[in-house]
């Protein structure tokens, strides 16, 4: 599995590799990741969606504004809390965090994610409370999917400081709104910290930059743990400029499909791996998984029907998609309950929390689980064997060294003066 050899290595587990080498050299691992935070910063809340195909784990999806804690098993949680404390400690004895949510006032599972994120930023030490975007006068009051009251209160911008009508100011502004439809005009200006920074929502932030700043992180990992980069980075190509309702910049995708499927197939001859090679097309920007699609070479994209071009031209909030993603497909290895699943990797300060698996009865094991159907299970630890379901290979330790360099990377994500807001 190292990067300078004459002769390919058999591939039996990536997760086992990684895993001796956190036996082997354990220290300077931890040692590694903590000079990059200590140096770049971090963020304060990442997950990390992750393909697992045993020969491979690749990061395909970093969200700054993850949804999900409520996934998080008891074990995760403490962690969480202890990562946190340090840095609540920063904004103060007791500071108050102000979370900004999405507008998924019926999304009830959502609403359980924000009970436990503002649940666990109290446990560390915050007062916590709950603004909204939502153009409302009166605080909306909520009952999530569990049956948690959580009230949203209406803000108002008094100079550059941001406050909850009510008269609540935040020593910290944490977004938990991705932004897709861009930058509201109640955030602009705002002199409070807010993490991570607007700029980083979606009407700006790019997943191809984010996969070259991962690209260029990894290559220096796998340098100093003589790893083959390829084995954690998964090959991108981006596409700008397309419209697919008028079948607009198909070319080059086809073109990028054809050189990310040459690159793959190179890797699978040199490591004897049999299986055939496929990519996805994703909108280079937004996340629920819209505006994704699987193809196994470049002249499918002839043949995609009305239905699908008009759901990759448009994701959340009816924002049109003009620049596209093509990126190696990683078959996922891992099943539960036969059907297959995705690690979702939790981080705060890019260290790692714990995780649950998206799994899918309705998907195979080389499409996107992020659609309908998907459900989540709590990820298995080996102190809490009682509600931990099965899977193939369960690596928690594996899976954190992959998903902390994904959530370090973006913060090498360099954006020029095209890209300001």
């Amino acid at each position: 599995m190292h990067a300078h050899i004459s002769q390919a290595p058999e591939i039996t587990s990536i997760t086992g590799y990684l895993e001796g080498l956190m036996r082997v050299r354990g220290e300077d691992v931890t040692a590694w990741f903590a000079r990059e935070r200590e140096r770049y910063g971090a963020p304060l809340f990442a997950s990390v969606d992750l393909r697992h195909a045993g020969f491979k784990l690749a990061p395909v999806d970093t969200n700054l504004f993850p949804a999900g804690f409520n996934h998080l098993s008891p074990a995760a949680r403490v962690r969480a809390v202890a990562y946190l404390r340090a840095g609540c400690a920063k904004f103060g004895e007791h500071p108050t965090i102000m979370v900004i949510p999405e507008n998924h006032t019926r999304n009830l599972a959502y609403l359980d994610n924000l009970y436990a994120l503002t649940s666990l930023l109290e446990e560390a030490g915050a007062k916590a409370v709950l603004g909204t975007l939502q153009e409302v006068s009166e605080p909306l009051i909520l009952t999530s999917a569990s049956g948690h009251t959580i009230t949203q209160y209406p803000l108002c911008k008094e100079g550059a400081q941001l406050r909850t009508c009510g008269g609540i100011v935040p020593d910290l502004i944490v977004l938990n709104n991705d932004l897709t439809a861009g930058l509201p005009d109640v955030l602009r200006g705002i002199t409070q910290p807010i993490t991570p920074s607007p700029s980083l929502g979606w009407h700006r932030r790019r997943k191809s930059i984010h996969f070259d700043a991962y690209g260029k992180l990894a290559r220096r990992f796998c340098e100093d743990f003589s790893i083959d980069p390829w084995l954690i980075t998964p090959e991108s190509v981006k596409c700008g400029l397309v419209d697919f309702a008028q079948r607009q910049g198909m070319e080059a995708i086809e073109h990028a499909v054809e050189e990310v499927l040459a690159r793959v197939r190179e890797k699978y001859l040199y490591y004897g791996i049999s299986q055939e090679p496929y990519v996805y097309v994703k909108a280079d920007s937004g996340t629920y998984g819209m505006g994704i699609m699987t193809v196994k070479s470049g002249s499918e994209l002839r043949e995609v029907n009305k239905k699908n071009r008009n759901k990759m031209n448009v994701i959340k909030e009816g924002v049109h998609s003009t620049e596209v993603l093509v990126q190696e497909g990683v078959p996922t290895a891992d099943r539960i309950e036969q059907s297959p699943a995705e690690p979702m990797i939790y981080l705060v300060h890019a260290q790692l929390v714990g995780g649950a698996y998206r799994v899918n009865d309705t998907r195979d094991a080389l499409g996107n689980l992020n659609a309908s159907g998907m459900r989540f299970v709590r990820m298995c630890e080996q102190e809490e064997r009682v509600d931990a379901v099965p899977v193939s290979a369960c690596s928690l330790q594996a899976f954190g060294i992959v998903a902390g360099l994904a959530a370090l990377a973006s913060m090498h994500e360099e954006y020029g003066e095209n890209y300001s807001i």
